[in-house]
């Protein structure tokens, strides 16, 4: 049973979900909720009419309740903003309610750093999504933006204290970097100079934008390519929204980008400090493949481990992790049932770089 203060947020959240719909709100309150019923149509403001699955209500209930605690403006700006990419054709009637989650992540910022004492504020417009966290400033284009973007910046999947707190004027190497929002984490928190890799083209495109609009475009360097020594056959156009989940283990397309080595992208650097591998299954090749041995050159590695694409076992990863030197933990577990987990490995004293 629901206890008081629960009760109160969700009434809040029900009042609140009106900041975005202009008509039928109480109507697809009580047809959802009451009724129980699975849709409902609804008027939003900037937009027009749009039928809502009850979980596409209850994130708009949320969205608004927690914007408007910090930011009360905001809102009413993402309706604007998401209208006026529907109305240019860059963002359709499908991809409507993704990209309004895809933001919703951003927004549970606002309460996490104020916890901290610390100042954040994120304002949207057709132009870009600007966050800024103290005295520091990153942008996104609002069509490059995915739900990676709270996995990044809420949940932090790579905030590893013993990595981050050296990081500050030293190199990253970023595999699978999406739209960029992992190369800006680590700008954030001081790197020097990231070396962002990401296959899909539209997708690079994207972070190239979003690094574009961050000014910060002479720290980080994107490479439209795929880990490996052949070039790669990737679809030409993915849904930025739902780019996380591609593997080149498992996907394909008709278009082709170049391959790239380890060895190609430690050339691009001179201080390797942290590799951050996210990239559906490619880390296992890194591990075990003819350049596991360059890993050496690393003082930390976080890693997602995904054996469901790749068949290999974490604990096979760790293993050979160790026998180069590293002391690797379980940072986070995000999927029991399929053994996803994101691992976080120290060089010991002893390693010495690969010629």
């Amino acid at each position: 049973m629901l206890g008081s203060d629960k009760i109160k947020e969700k009434v809040f959240e029900a009042l609140s979900v009106r900041r975005v719909i202009e008509s039928g709100w109480l109507t697809a309150l009580l047809s959802l909720y009451i009724a129980k019923r699975r849709e409902a149509k609804v008027r939003l403001k900037h937009i027009g009419d749009v039928t809502l699955q009850r979980e596409d209500f209850g994130a708009l209930a949320r969205l608004a309740y927690n914007v408007s605690r910090c930011w009360p403006e905001l809102p009413e700006e993402l309706a604007r903003t998401a209208g006026s990419l529907l109305s240019q054709g860059l963002l359709s009637p499908h991809e409507f309610i993704p990209w309004l989650k895809s933001v919703l992540q951003l927004t549970y910022l606002c309460n996490k750093l104020q916890s901290q004492g610390r100042k954040a504020m994120l304002s949207v417009s057709p132009e870009r999504i600007s966050l800024e966290i103290d005295d520091t400033y990153i942008a996104f284009n609002p069509f490059c933006i995915t739900t990676t973007l709270g996995d990044t910046f809420v949940r932090e999947d790579y905030g590893v204290s013993e990595a981050l707190s050296g990081l500050r004027g030293r190199d990253v190497i970023d595999l699978g970097a999406n739209v960029g929002d992992t190369a800006l984490y680590f700008i954030l928190h001081g790197a020097r100079k990231v070396i962002a890799v990401e296959p899909l083209p539209n997708v690079a495109r994207c972070a190239e934008e979003n690094v574009r609009l961050s000014n910060v475009a002479d720290r980080v360097k994107v490479v439209n390519a795929a880990l490996g020594n052949e070039p790669m056959s990737v679809p030409c156009y993915q849904a930025v929204y739902s780019s996380g989940n591609f593997s080149t283990l498992k996907d394909s397309g008709p278009c082709k980008v170049p391959g790239v080595s380890l060895g190609d992208l430690l050339n691009m650097i001179d201080d390797p400090y942290l590799l951050k591998m996210d990239c559906e299954g490619c880390e296992a090749q890194v591990i075990l493949g003819p350049e596991r041995e360059r890993l050496r050159a690393f003082e930390h590695i976080i890693f997602e481990a995904h054996p469901h694409i790749t068949g290999v076992s974490n604990e096979k990863l760790l293993v050979s992790l160790k026998e180069l030197g590293f002391e690797c933990r379980l940072h986070k577990m995000l999927d029991p049932k399929c053994n996803l987990a994101i691992y976080y490995c120290r060089g010991t004293s002893n390693q010495t770089s690969p010629s």
